[in-house]
């Protein structure tokens, strides 16, 4: 059971609440929030929290997994100074989910196209010209970012494919997800962290 539902799509990341929408918004969830699960967690830690949720609703029963979806407050050091943070959690009650705004990301991004017998064409949205998606497609990849932990450009050359825990570096002092999980790493020493870098509207 996906730890976030289609009320995660608002505002910014707004989608049509059409019955037509629902069943692939469903469908994209379910594989999307695997995807970037496995991505931020690494595939084992990502497999003990889903052995976790046994709770009513598939909410996780165990404390560390606990803190991890539902949020917690973390003591962080960056620059020499201690600061408080709060990380939300994979799910909140302000529907600020770095799973939704991912979710949204490839969603729209699939949607933007599709197949036909010619090939591949955009996807009409009504009468009218399409808007570019773009910005919008930009936007939600940064606002994932910002949850799911900013590494620094410089350091793609050093990780251009993950970071074990035990490998890990302090980077900010955003209350990130990546910052909740180094603080805590050897509460989940199974972690491997798959860094998400940079994207704009020129690819880059």
């Amino acid at each position: 059971m996906p730890l976030i539902d289609s009320t995660y799509f608002v505002c910014e990341i707004n989608l049509p609440n059409t019955a037509a929408n629902a069943t692939a918004l469903s469908q994209a969830i379910a594989q999307y929030e695997k995807e970037i699960l496995i991505d931020l967690l690494g595939y084992k830690l990502y497999a003990l929290l889903i052995a976790d949720c046994t709770g009513e609703g598939g909410i996780p029963v165990t404390q560390k997994y606990i803190d991890l979806v539902n949020g917690a407050t973390f003591e962080h050091t960056f620059a020499g100074i201690t600061t408080t943070l709060k990380w939300e959690g994979l799910k909140n009650t302000a529907k600020l989910s770095l799973i939704a705004f991912y979710t949204f990301y490839k969603y729209v991004e699939r949607d933007v196209t599709h197949l036909s017998g010619t090939g591949t064409i955009l996807t009409p949205s009504g009468k009218g010209s399409r808007a570019s998606s773009v910005n919008k497609l930009c936007n939600a990849w940064e606002r994932m970012r910002e949850l799911y932990g900013r590494i620094p450009p410089e350091w793609e050359r050093y990780y251009p494919n993950s970071i074990s825990g035990a490998s890990t570096r302090v980077f900010n002092d955003a209350p990130s997800a990546y910052n909740f999980l180094y603080v805590n790493k050897l509460s989940y020493p199974e972690w491997v962290f798959k860094p998400k870098w940079n994207i704009n509207q020129f690819g880059i």
